[in-house]
């Protein structure tokens, strides 16, 4: 039983380790597409700095959750991992 909780453990931790990365790196396009739909919904025009600070809020916002997510995910990878070479 301790092992089949260790590998569902370990496929769920693998899955949020890469859901982490894929954020992390996918930030910048995330937080332009933010930015672009805070100008279309301000009405097609606003100021370079409003429309910066959007798109770099954007950005930390998902680098944060991504971090977040493959911290733990990366964690739990290796405690899992661990569970299952002591079953051996």
């Amino acid at each position: 039983m301790k092992r089949k909780v260790a590998q569902g453990s370990l496929v769920v931790m693998s899955v949020a380790f890469a859901i982490g990365l894929v954020l992390i790196f996918s930030a910048p396009s995330r937080g332009i597409d933010e930015g672009n739909r805070f100008v279309r919904r301000m009405g097609g025009s606003v100021d370079t700095n409003q429309f910066e600070r959007v798109v770099e809020g954007a950005i930390r916002s998902n680098q944060m959750g991504g971090f977040v997510l493959s911290f733990v995910g990366g964690f739990g990878v290796l405690l899992s991992g661990h569970a299952l070479y002591k079953e051996l």
